[in-house]
């Protein structure tokens, strides 16, 4: 197994300086799909999106294994190169070495690893995903006909410490205006502030109660993350605009979100879609099963990923921290890729099908 961790590792280590912001990822997909050639791996292109399937048993069911190739811009506070990190004896560092490097190259190492032995009892789907850490209508969102057509049931690569993510919360991010009337700021009774309006609403956000708590996934999680307004010190402003992230779960539908809030508040909300509802892994799935039958310990999540887009049985596994992601000095373990890799293998070989 010494030879697929490496592999896998200074796999990573190569893809790391290739630029691959989301929408910006054409670059690292050229480079990883002549890699796979070079592997005995024929890889096909959709957009930026890669995907491989190996074929085993033309009747026996298909297992995609997923993880996103594109990363968020660097962090300001990192202390080193980002896209050129320095060498560690035990970690790889660098942007989007733990989101999502990691799950995608220990795929790349697991597809691999059962092409050369020859024998599997699922059939593979890889598929590295774009613009997944936008919820871009080029990534998995466009493949959904592709998805259910060529798979049965999905891994998806995200930093959760080999541990299995049976539920995921959604998310629902809205765009709000509240509207007023301008004025000189020293006749400011003439006017009416946008500003003000908005800061009341904000409150009426923050202190709004979801009545139905998940078993699984809790309560719904509302936070407002940024707010806009005025062009000038002495005009108050008419319009100010402000963004809300919700993170819902399984038992709110996303619209019924929206007309709940704004029956609370005078700015006008507008969900930027609808379509990122929030994922659970059926009990009586053979993936939620075989998590069980190897000992996995299963865990809900409150970040959301490509299994938004799934329009078939999936369940969340990778190897890294999600607390290390989006941060400045990100890193992975090399043991823990060589952990996922090993952890995919027994749980493939061991599917309870």
């Amino acid at each position: 197994m010494e030879y697929y961790h490496n592999l896998a590792i200074e796999l990573l280590k190569t893809i790391i300086p290739i630029r691959s912001y989301s929408y910006e990822e054409a670059e690292r997909a050229d480079y990883i799909v002549d890699w796979l050639a070079g592997h005995g791996v024929e890889a096909s292109r959709i957009g930026n999106n890669i995907w491989a399937k190996q074929v085993f048993d033309p009747a026996a069911p298909t297992l995609m294994m997923c993880a996103h190739i594109d990363t968020v811009p660097a962090a300001e506070s990192y202390t080193f190169d980002p896209v050129n990190p320095p060498m560690d004896e035990e970690k790889v560092l660098g942007l989007g070495s733990n989101d999502d490097g990691g799950s995608v190259v220990s795929r790349i190492a697991t597809v691999l690893y059962f092409k050369e032995k020859g024998s599997c009892p699922v059939n593979l789907l890889l598929l590295l995903s774009c613009e997944e850490e936008r919820s871009g209508e080029g990534g998995t969102r466009s493949l959904r006909d592709f998805i259910r057509t060529n798979a049965d049931m999905a891994i998806i690569g995200e930093p959760t410490r080999m541990r299995a993510t049976i539920a995921e919360s959604g998310l629902l991010v809205l765009d709000c205006v509240a509207s007023g009337k301008s004025a000189h700021a020293a006749r400011a009774t003439e006017g009416e502030n946008a500003l003000y309006k908005a800061v009341d609403d904000i409150e009426r956000l923050r202190a709004f109660k979801f009545e139905r708590i998940s078993p699984v996934l809790g309560e719904v999680k509302l936070v407002v993350t940024q707010i806009n307004a005025g062009n000038a010190h002495n005009v108050i402003p008419d319009s100010c605009t402000f963004v809300v992230d919700i993170r819902p779960n399984e038992c709110y539908e996303n619209h019924e979100i929206v007309d709940m809030l704004q029956k609370e508040v005078s700015s006008r909300l507008t969900a930027r879609n609808f379509a990122n509802r929030s994922s659970a892994t059926p009990a009586g799935s053979p993936l939620y099963k075989t998590a069980q039958k190897i000992g996995m310990e299963m865990i809900t999540s409150p970040t959301c990923s490509d299994w938004i887009s799934m329009p078939i049985d999936a369940i969340k596994i990778g190897p890294g921290d999600s607390i290390r992601s989006h941060k400045a000095d990100e890193y992975i373990f090399k043991s823990e890729i060589a952990d996922g890799i090993d952890k995919y293998i027994t749980f493939i070989e061991n599917i309870a099908l």
